[in-house]
């Protein structure tokens, strides 16, 4: 119950030990790999998947990659 207490903290004004930048950054990063994994999946077994696309699907994860680890480096410097 304390877990689901600051975990909801963390979306006020309220003190609180974890991030909401981390925790919205989790949210986005999850349903972003879910929607490119069901897409991945649905091409692969319909066989109508190219390798450029897949190359644009990977090149996709590793510019939010990127992206990730720069604001990262942001938030620790502040």
């Amino acid at each position: 119950m304390k877990l689901i207490s600051a975990f909801l903290d963390t979306f006020t004004n309220k003190q609180s030990r974890y991030s909401s930048k981390r925790f919205e950054r989790f949210a986005v990063f999850v349903s972003m790999l879910i929607a490119t994994d069901i897409y991945l999946v649905m091409a692969i077994f319909k066989c109508s998947i190219s390798a450029t696309d897949l190359m644009i699907v990977c090149g996709g994860w590793l510019a939010y990659a990127g992206f990730n680890i720069v604001q990262g480096r942001k938030d620790k410097d502040n």
